[in-house]
């Protein structure tokens, strides 16, 4: 592998880590309140929350997080 190669590894791993931890503040932000709503008053799951469920799956593979 060269140098390059294991910077740009470095920076998507970075990035990949970075994606998830937002995906976190999102999901905190959108979960399952009373009578079947999320937090934002949608009924739960919102499609903020499907999308942050998808975005934490998809980095949490390249990070290797699946917590």
């Amino acid at each position: 592998m060269t140098m390059g190669a294991i910077r740009d590894l470095k920076a998507l791993t970075e990035y990949a880590r970075e994606q998830v931890e937002t995906a976190d503040v999102l999901l905190a932000a959108h979960e399952a309140a009373e009578l079947g709503l999320c937090r934002c008053g949608r009924p739960h799951p919102c499609d903020e929350r499907r999308q942050g469920v998808e975005r934490r799956d998809y980095y949490a593979q390249i990070v290797g997080d699946a917590s």
